[in-house]
């Protein structure tokens, strides 16, 4: 938003609220839009809040979670079965092909969840492995942990345990130190505390999503769709991932500090990827003042912040008004109503 010279709103439930997320949604609607953003938690729940947002003008993107069986404009978000598969893989190649691989998530059921769990499972295909779970874990970081401990205490043959989204990074990498297990750990998403367990070794392996380019690439489109008339590619944009090793992780603990080492970094990777077009094609040049709603599952937890420090950027970028919000807890009639 900075970049572009956006005004945003970033909003969202503190805790996974779909009807509050829906709610801050449609507050968003009665307000002058010239786009909207959100994540969808729960994909069933959205096709009447976009096309009321459809019903206004206004255009309609999913990141990170889509809801492809609405009408929204397009899809901003990683290959999550991709991944999936190369953090299985990674895991695998530590754990050899027998044991027992326990899985969790925040969250059950959102689409890149179900996606990320495919790709582990068929980055185990020939072994002769037991995957257990997923257990839900929920996004709440203390209770998250206490659930963590539980499955560990059901399962201590694990030969690995592995998180599929990134609040399990933290739980995982304290679960490895105070435990003094041997089984493996694999995550998404490590965030600085992660990437310093990572150096402790009390983590093996993750992938990262890169959030902040969910923030930032649908606010981007959004912005030059608008002012530049250039077309949002409809469908699914997939942006890069990442791999992150134990020799990788100093390298990153100043992007993941936040602020503007995070800014200075994403730039360069944006530049270096040549994502500055990232989900357009060239149309009739125009110049027009942009406002963009973005509307999360939940706020609260360090994933949505990073998508919301990534929205803000591009918004500063390209000079976009942007409003980023959501319901505190999963509540989708919620989330729909700010939509």
């Amino acid at each position: 938003a900075a970049d572009y010279g956006v005004d945003l709103v970033f909003t969202g439930p503190p805790a996974v609220d779909h009807p509050a997320q829906i709610a801050q949604f449609d507050a968003l609607l009665e307000t002058d839009l010239d786009g909207i953003v959100f994540i969808a938690g729960d994909p069933s729940v959205w096709e009447e809040p976009v096309q009321r947002a459809h019903e206004k003008g206004i255009v309609v993107l999913t990141a990170d979670a889509d809801a492809p069986n609405t009408e929204r404009d397009a899809f901003f978000g990683v290959d999550a079965q991709g991944l999936g598969l190369l953090l299985g893989q990674q895991t695998r190649a530590l754990t050899g092909d027998s044991g027992k691989i326990v899985l969790g998530e925040c969250v059950i059921g959102p689409e890149p969840h179900v996606l990320r769990e495919a790709g582990v499972r068929e980055a185990y295909d020939g072994a002769a492995v037991e995957f257990v779970g997923p257990y839900e874990t929920v996004c709440d970081s203390t209770q998250n942990f206490t659930n963590w401990q539980n499955a560990f205490t059901a399962n201590q043959d694990a030969a690995a345990l592995i998180g599929l989204t990134a609040v399990e990074t933290p739980s995982l990498g304290r679960l490895k130190q105070e435990t003094g297990g041997d089984f493996v750990v694999g995550s998404f998403d490590p965030g600085a505390e992660g990437l310093r367990q990572m150096m402790d070794g009390a983590i093996d392996v993750t992938v990262g999503q890169n959030p902040y380019l969910a923030g930032y690439l649908p606010v981007q489109a959004i912005a030059r769709h608008v002012r530049d008339g250039l077309e949002i590619n409809p469908g699914v944009n997939l942006y890069p991932g990442e791999l992150i090793l134990p020799e990788d992780a100093e390298g990153l603990i100043e992007r993941e500090g936040g602020g503007q080492p995070r800014v200075d970094w994403y730039r360069s990777f944006i530049d270096e990827n040549n994502l500055q077009d990232f989900g357009l094609v060239a149309a009739e040049a125009m110049a027009e003042p942009v406002r963009i709603g973005y509307v999360v599952h939940v706020t609260g937890i360090e994933f949505t912040a990073i998508v919301e420090e990534g929205a803000r950027a591009a918004a500063a970028d390209y000079g976009v008004d942007l409003v980023f919000t959501g319901p505190p807890a999963v509540d989708h009639p919620a989330q729909i109503a700010q939509f």
